[in-house]
């Protein structure tokens, strides 16, 4: 350090102590006494009065703390951050590796394994990256401060860095995309200054010249696993370009972004062919370096590579070898097995001594090693604990950053600031009490309310907080002029009000219950996906197509017609379940449809395919045939009950779809259940019931439920339901209609029981039914109604006549005029399509990687 910086830091020091107004202290022994503060005593004083609130912000103290924390860092082991999805996966949580800090915050709406991180601060912030919303936040893991930055505009393909623009003291976020040939300029660069409302072209943009090796750097970062960020050094931003990514091998290796002009420039390749699986950037001790991982070739060497500037030479800049790591010499073994090795900073070590810092590696087994390039000691000394994500690989790239103590504001943008007042969060908590249709009309009010009702965040927290645990009652009938569907509240059938007949349902419709906020309302023919609380709604047709049938079942088929249920629940030989892959955080309806069933030959041949609102994938092969009666859906898995009237088994089970995974499993059987033959007239099925799953034996000789719920691997009864006695008062046998329960009520305990006509709330305790809905009685009175209107003179007189009805009556038919339905109050929508098809390729290769 000069005499000059060391005048100027004293100056600094002096300028601070001034402003606190410390009488009894010198100002360099106050100044000291404040830096040595924790980042929390700060934090707290800062709230002691507005002077304090100014200096202690101040970019000058704010420096000095920050050059005191380096200083002090040299000689402590490095600390970490790393980040860990929840088992919902709707939620990502960033840690602290000190035990003493552990749970740093909590950033909802972030998506389970789809979120990275930089490996390295920048002056003390980080940039995290959620793809699939996708969303840029930046949080300073020192303060807990986070902010999330503006929209951006949705393309194909994308990578961003944060940087540091040393002439204006602004924190900057560039962005390179990668549009369709569709657009007029496909190459773009983005900059947004952290504080700012928007994101801007960079004042350079992307001149013709650098537009290949741009598109190249999107490209290494789009089809690599390991997510290859760009690195920040010596005031730009730099981005690994793959050779395989371009017709020939280019002369340059790396693409440089000047963060200060916001200019392109491009670096020469090193003696070595780079590639990115065994290529990585990063920055150590404010040089760019470039990370040659040799074991593909056989040699358990790291090399680290450093870029010399030399002006004075006429190669100009070129790279050096400075480090070559003898994986084999750690002790422990940590660096041979993994697929993964990824060199992140530099920090620790006695540098004033040898001028030489730790190099800190972390490996994909969540290992964090250190090298001593002095002694060429490699230890580990970190094991970041197993995470709730199932779902990483050993190709999954380490998500951990350098941990550097830093009072470097977030700077969130104005719109952010102005949601975050009193009044914002007031107009929130109003908003959340509306109902969903009414919500989704205030969109209309302004751009702002646009962006807030219909960001993540705030449909999350909408969900939340209309989350009633309390069965909610719809009834679906058709649409206005047989367009789609409606929905009528339970209330206005019990005031009388039944549904006018031009809403009557003209074919016939099975509804799932609410899964995160949507409802599938199937026919035979379509299915489709709405929400009920706002009315949107997504259509998928049913795939008739005879391509993947075997040519051997064709024949079989020929004169054999499948037997088909004809219960309330039933859609003749086809079958639709709606769940939620907790992993991309979208809806997914998985269909499947009876071909060939024949009871007597035990012949089948089924399908089953998979839609999201965004594609169709590919059919999945059952290991058993399925029952008539819809799935059950819990935690990110589909539940039905086996068919032991088909195939080779002649005892029940129950076959899982993991939706994340796309993996089947099957599941005993209770043995009460599992038993089966041909005499018995019990039916089975499986059910959601107060968030466990529950098997159900439908007797109907006894008239009783038998429900078995599926808690730690082990059946238990949990609840029997006794129909014997209220046949009458029930008025459909157990035999012809099935019985459906769908919620229990927490108030109370009752469990609400559905066949289609009726509604019911059985008590387990009085083992009485109380009546909800009566189809019978509905329509009775619409008939009386009916018969009143079309008397001349008889307005209110009471007449005990009857009048049939225009159309069938619908006790005679199959098709029911109306249907109860379960739903959530919620704002779920969609498209996420692009989203969708991006996060495809990722989620389905993570996934089978596993199995």
């Amino acid at each position: 350090m000069d005499l000059s910086s060391m005048t100027s830091d004293k100056r600094r020091r002096m300028s601070v102590a001034a402003v606190i107004g410390a009488s009894m202290l010198p100002d360099e022994l106050m100044t000291e006494v404040l830096l040595r503060l924790p980042i929390k005593s700060i934090l707290r004083f800062r709230a002691v009065c507005r002077s304090w609130a100014a200096v202690l912000s101040s970019e000058e103290f704010c420096g000095l703390h920050m050059a005191k924390a380096e200083a002090e860092a040299a000689a402590a082991p490095p600390k970490l951050v790393f980040i860990s999805p929840t088992a919902s996966f709707d939620c990502t949580r960033v840690y602290s590796s000190d035990p003493s800090d552990g749970l740093l915050f909590s950033l909802d709406g972030v998506r389970g394994d789809f979120a990275d991180m930089t490996p390295a601060p920048c002056r003390g912030l980080t940039l995290l990256h959620d793809l699939v919303a996708p969303a840029y936040y930046v949080f300073n893991a020192a303060t807990r401060a986070v902010t999330r930055l503006p929209p951006c505009q949705y393309v194909l393909s994308s990578t961003a860095g944060l940087g540091f623009d040393a002439r204006t003291k602004e924190y900057k976020v560039v962005r390179l995309s990668c549009g369709t040939l569709d657009d007029k300029q496909r190459i773009k660069c983005e900059v947004y200054v952290l504080g700012g409302d928007r994101w801007r072209p960079a004042a350079g943009g992307v001149p013709f010249r650098f537009w290949t090796f741009a598109g190249a750097a999107v490209a290494t970062v789009r089809w690599t696993e390991r997510q290859l960020r760009p690195v920040f050094a010596d005031g730009f931003l730099h981005w690994l370009i793959d050779p395989a990514t371009l017709p020939k091998r280019p002369r340059a290796a790396v693409l440089s972004f000047s963060v200060e002009d916001e200019t392109f420039r491009w670096l020469c390749s090193p003696p070595f062919v780079v590639s990115r699986s065994g290529v990585h950037l990063v920055e150590l001790a404010g040089h760019l370096c470039m990370v040659r991982d040799l074991r593909p070739q056989g040699t358990i060497v790291l090399e680290i590579w450093k870029m010399i500037k030399d002006s004075s030479s006429s190669s100009g800049d070129y790279w050096s070898l400075q480090h070559s790591i003898d994986l084999l010499q750690h002790v422990e073994r940590d660096l041979t097995d993994p697929q993964v090795i990824r060199v992140i900073a530099s920090a620790g070590g006695d540098y004033y001594r040898s001028g030489e810092n730790k190099v800190i590696l972390v490996t994909s087994k969540r290992k964090v090693i250190t090298y001593d390039p002095v002694s060429g000691i490699l230890e580990t000394v970190l094991a970041i604990r197993e995470t709730s994500s199932s779902y990483e690989t050993e190709k999954s790239a380490p998500r951990v950053c350098l941990f550097k103590e830093s009072l470097a504001p977030v700077h969130k943008s104005n719109e952010e600031i102005a949601l975050s007042s009193p009044l914002a969060k007031a107009v929130k908590e109003i908003l959340f009490r509306l109902p969903g249709d009414f919500a989704v009309q205030l969109k209309l009010v302004s751009k702002k309310w646009l962006r807030l009702l219909g960001s993540e965040s705030f449909m999350t927290s909408y969900y939340a907080h209309n989350m009633d645990r309390s069965p909610k009652i719809m009834f679906v009938g058709s649409g206005a002029r047989g367009l789609g569907f409606s929905f009528a509240p339970l209330k206005k059938l019990l005031l009388r009000e039944a549904p006018s007949q031009g809403t009557w349902l003209n074919t016939k419709v099975v509804c799932s219950k609410p899964c995160h906020g949507m409802n599938l309302v199937s026919t035979e023919m379509e299915d489709y996906l709405y929400n009920p609380s706002t009315g949107y709604r997504c259509s998928f047709r049913t795939p008739v197509t005879l391509e993947d049938v075997p040519g051997h079942v064709l024949v079989m088929m020929r004169g054999n017609a499948c037997t088909s249920e004809n219960h309330a629940f039933a859609l003749g030989n086809k079958n639709a379940g709606l769940g939620f892959n907790l992993l991309t955080q979208q809806h997914v309806i998985v269909q499947t449809l009876y071909h060939l069933k024949d009871f007597r030959s035990r012949e089948y041949f089924m399908t089953c395919s998979l839609f999201t609102p965004s594609s169709w994938q590919h059919q999945f092969e059952l290991p058993l045939p399925l029952s008539g009666m819809p799935p059950a859906y819990l935690s990110g898995v589909l539940y039905w009950m086996s068919e032991p009237r088909l195939g080779q088994s002649y005892k029940r089970a129950i076959v899982s779809f993991d939706i994340a995974m796309q993996t089947f499993s099957i599941i005993p059987c209770p043995p009460c259940i599992a038993m089966w033959n041909d005499t018995s007239p019990c039916q089975a099925f499986v059910v959601e019931l107060d968030g466990t799953l529950c098997a159900v034996l439908a007797d109907p000789v006894a008239q009783e439920l038998d429900f078995w719920n599926l808690k730690h691997d082990r059946w238990d009864r949990a609840y029997k339901v006794y129909l014997e006695g209220w046949l009458g008062y029930w008025c459909y046998p157990l035999g012809a209609n099935v019985v459906m329960p769908l919620a229990v009520d927490p108030k109370d305990g009752r469990i609400l029981l559905n066949t289609g006509k009726k509604l019911g709330l059985y008590d387990p305790v009085r083992r009485t039914i109380e009546n909800l809905y009566d189809l019978d009685e509905v329509l009775r009175l619409e008939q009386q109604h009916t018969f009143l209107d079309k008397l001349p003179n008889s307005r209110g007189k009471h007449c005990s006549g009857e009048v049939p009805l225009q159309r069938e009556n619908p006790l005679d038919s199959k098709i029911l005029p109306w249907i109860p339905m379960l739903y959530e109050e919620s704002l779920a929508s969609y498209p996420r399509a692009p989203i969708a098809r991006r996060l495809g390729r990722y989620a389905v290769a993570s996934c089978r990687a596993v199995t």
